[in-house]
C-alpha cells in the first residue's frame, strides 16, 4: 500500500496523510473521550494510513450512521457518523471554509473561525444595549438538513469548488446523507408502529 505523503496542488483538497492526520487532530481536539473515538484511537495510525489510501485511491466509502433520541426541549432524533468519516469531515470542512468564509455576512456566527456560540451571545447583547428599542428574533428551521435539496447543493458547491477530488467526495457524503433520509424515514414509521400499538395495548387495559 502507497500512501501519498505530500499535498500535490494547492487548490486541490489536502488528502495527504499528512492532511489526515491534521484533519483528525482539529477533529479531536476538545472532545470527551467517547467509545467510538477510544477504539479509533488504539489503532490510531493504521485507522490513519487506512483513511488517506482510501482516499487517494478513490475507494472510500462512507459508513451508515448511528442513531439515538435525545428528549430535550423537543424530541429529537440525531445521526452520528463513524469517527473516520468524522475525519473525512473536518477534512472537507478545512477545504471548503477557506473558499467559502469569505463569503459570509459578518453576523454568521456558527462553525466560522473566530466565532462560535459564546461570541455570537456577546455580539447580541451589545446590539441590545446599543439598539434599546430594538427587536430580537429567535428561531429555528425545522428539520432543516432533511429539507435540502441536494442537486441544488450540488450546483451551488460547483459553482465555487475547482477541486475534482473534492467534489467527487462531497458527492460521496450527500449521498451518504440521502440513504440516511431513507432509513430515518423507516424509523419513523416503525415509531408510528409502535405507538399505535402502545396505544391499543392501553386502550384494551381501559377496556378491561
Amino acid at each position: 500500500m502507497y500512501v501519498r505523503l505530500i499535498m500535490g496542488s494547492s487548490s486541490d483538497i489536502d488528502i495527504s496523510i499528512a492532511g489526515v492526520y491534521r484533519a483528525w487532530r482539529l477533529f479531536r481536539r476538545g472532545k470527551r473521550a467517547s467509545r467510538d473515538i477510544t477504539e479509533f484511537e488504539y489503532s490510531l495510525e493504521a485507522e490513519l494510513l487506512a483513511l488517506a489510501w482510501d482516499l487517494q485511491s478513490g475507494k472510500y466509502i462512507h459508513q451508515p450512521y448511528r442513531h439515538f433520541i435525545v428528549n430535550d426541549s423537543k424530541r429529537r432524533e440525531i445521526a452520528v457518523a463513524a469517527v473516520r468519516d468524522r475525519v473525512v469531515h473536518r477534512l472537507l470542512y478545512e477545504y471548503l471554509v477557506a473558499i467559502y468564509d469569505k463569503q459570509f455576512i459578518y453576523d454568521a456566527w456558527s462553525c466560522r473561525p473566530g466565532k462560535g456560540l459564546a461570541a455570537a451571545v456577546e455580539r447580541t447583547q451589545n446590539n441590545m444595549r446599543q439598539y434599546r428599542n430594538g427587536w430580537l428574533w429567535r428561531s429555528d428551521v425545522r428539520k432543516f438538513f432533511d429539507s435540502v435539496d441536494h442537486e441544488t447543493l450540488r450546483r451551488i458547491l460547483r459553482r465555487r469548488v475547482s477541486s475534482k477530488r473534492a467534489l467527487e467526495l462531497m458527492d460521496v457524503i450527500i449521498d451518504s446523507y440521502n440513504n440516511h433520509r431513507q432509513t430515518d424515514r423507516q424509523t419513523d414509521r416503525q415509531t408510528d408502529r409502535q405507538t399505535d400499538r402502545q396505544t391499543d395495548r392501553q386502550g384494551w387495559r381501559l377496556a378491561t
